[in-house]
């Protein structure tokens, strides 16, 4: 899902960005190698900064 919400996004010129993971999710995301298909920030500030 997320994957296919990310192409729309980019389709339209956006980009997707996650921010504030929990410990499972962000070792979900290195394990399915998702971590370098989307850019992961600590918090949310960080994440809107990084634009």
């Amino acid at each position: 899902m997320l994957v296919s919400l990310s192409k729309k996004i980019r389709e339209q010129g956006g980009e997707l960005r996650l921010a504030n993971l929990n410990d499972d999710l962000q070792t979900l995301f290195e394990l399915t190698k998702l971590d370098t298909l989307f850019q992961i920030s600590d918090t949310r500030e960080r994440a809107l900064e990084s634009f």
